[in-house]
């Protein structure tokens, strides 16, 4: 409240005893301070602890989206009470810092009446239908429309498209070695879950394998540019109005030709099915056959291109660079990779050497190979909520406003001793079923929790399967000399979990 007021005495004399232009340079500064630091008092009038504010980023650390991701949650976890909660502040805007399990749980499960909500995050108005960034009843319905969609009866149908595209990537990795000696991993699972989506959600035939320079291929890479120049000033006023506010609705969208690319891309597949009476067993086809009690198609076609590009952009990148991690583990861990051998060779056996469906669910030891990659390299470093309702932090006397973003540690959380004993030790033991039982239900995070969980955590998993059993069962990994010791560095700066550099190198020696 002092800052404010201060910057209003600051405004008024400006006025007074300065120049003209000096007087208008002063008031606007005046009144941006103002808006930036007016909650500057919001967490110390709650009594909640946490790092001092601080114009002009809000905190302390640096300016977010900009600073290190990872090294602002060892900054905010260890240091400021971030492993119990603390509050700081996100440029002008509150955000309540959530380390604490219980009160993990109790947002994100048992209390999640009053956290149904994601802050808004579109950055094109051409989505606002996604279910990631719709709220309240509207999320309530398209999810519970969406969510048969990856039910494992859904998914066995599409487990053809998913084995066609893992056997084009073995072939690729083999061709690869034979040119180079060594891969990119990162290239080629990209290429992998390029395809498989594209082939799942849009109905297309990518191929990225043959034609990494398709107009599919080169537009879906346009989407995870980071934006520059202009786009990045639009990108600051969407952070900090909101895409429904009117003078964001006047900036003219820089990705717009992208977006009406993936627009007709899928409205020219549900035009050719819906009039020439065809249909696949992929996921576009889920959301065109999803009708009411009177048969009358439930989603739009607006809506089924949020949902396909949604699915696109929340699974091409996290899968790959889930598969680039899966694939560095085993390789600089011969002794899990050799236990997923044996157990790729045996249930094979006992399914007459066919990858079905049902052999793919039976690899318990590869289940727990990729759910100990995503404890120790999650996809997302954190989690967000924001409260539709006020609500009193269970134990305290804190109630926190309707409105408030919520921001709970994953990777925190993920390497903390507290929840696992050594935790930069690989080991896919840590996920048999005793010892699951021995840890906190919201110890492990990687797909969220709750309602407003990854819907497609299924499907995530099962393409990761699949592609990893397909190379496996004729290759071994191998590091090569570009490979880093583990643990595997990580690019700081990305709010996705992704390694240092961008490419990981493996060798991919044919089994004997």
């Amino acid at each position: 409240m002092i800052g404010a007021v201060l910057s209003l005495l600051w405004s008024l004399v400006a006025w007074v005893f300065t120049p003209v232009p000096l007087i208008v340079l002063a008031a606007t500064f005046g009144v941006v301070y103002y808006l930036a630091t007016k909650e500057y008092d919001f967490w110390p009038s709650l009594g909640v602890p946490g790092p001092r504010a601080k114009f002009p980023w809000g905190n302390e650390f640096g300016l977010p989206f900009v600073s290190s991701f990872v090294d602002f949650e060892d900054w905010i976890y260890d240091k400021h009470g971030g492993k119990k909660f603390c509050g700081y502040m996100e440029l002008h805007k509150p955000a309540l810092y959530v380390g604490d399990l219980d009160l993990i749980r109790a947002i994100c499960i048992k209390d999640f009446e009053f956290f149904t909500d994601r802050r808004e995050l579109v950055a094109s108005e051409v989505f606002t239908e996604m279910l990631f960034v719709l709220n309240g009843k509207e999320w309530k319905r398209t999810r519970a429309v969406m969510s048969p969609t990856f039910s494992s009866s859904k998914m066995k149908n599409m487990h053809q498209l998913c084995l066609d595209n893992a056997e084009n990537l073995s072939k690729y990795i083999q061709g690869e070695m034979k040119k180079k000696g060594e891969i990119d991993v990162k290239d080629s699972f990209g290429r992998f879950t390029m395809d498989n989506i594209a082939s799942c959600a849009f109905g297309v035939n990518c191929n990225s394998f043959v034609d990494p320079d398709s107009e599919f291929a080169k537009n879906a890479a346009k989407l995870f540019e980071p934006p520059g120049g202009y786009g990045a000033f639009r990108f600051m006023f969407v952070l900090l109005l909101g895409i429904s506010h009117p003078l964001v609705r006047r900036l003219p969208d820089p990705q717009d030709y992208i977006n009406k690319f993936f627009q007709n891309a899928v409205n020219r597949t549900i035009t050719h099915r819906e009039t020439s009476g065809t249909s696949r067993k992929d996921y576009l086809q889920l959301l065109l056959e999803t009708k009411d009690k009177d048969g009358n198609r439930v989603l739009s076609d607006s809506s089924i291109v949020n949902q396909a590009v949604l699915f696109f952009i929340v699974g091409y990148d996290t899968t790959a660079t889930l598969l680039v991690f899966a694939a560095y583990c085993l390789a600089t861990e011969p002794e899990c990779q050799k236990a997923v051998h044996d157990e790729i060779d045996s249930v094979l056996e006992q399914h007459g050497g066919q990858l079905t469906y049902e052999a793919v669910m039976e690899m318990t030891y590869l289940d727990r190979v990729i759910s100990e990659t995503l404890r120790l390299y999650p996809p997302a470093i954190r989690m967000e909520r924001q409260s539709s309702k006020d609500y009193t932090l269970p134990g305290t006397d804190i109630t926190i406003p309707a409105g408030t973003i919520i921001q709970m540690p994953i990777l925190k959380v993920h390497r903390d001793p507290d929840h696992y004993p050594d935790p930069m030790r690989f080991d896919p033991d840590r996920f048999l079923p005793e010892e699951k039982e021995k840890r906190h239900p919201c110890a492990y995070l990687p797909f969220g929790a709750g309602p407003r969980n990854c819907i497609a955590m299924r499907f995530a998993l099962f393409e990761t399967k699949v592609a990893l059993i397909a190379l496996l069962r004729r290759h071994r990994l191998e590091p090569t000399a570009r490979t880093p010791p583990p643990p595997m560095p990580l690019f700081k700066k990305s709010f996705l979990l992704t390694p240092e550099g961008g490419t990981t190198f493996l060798k991919a020696v044919a089994r004997e």
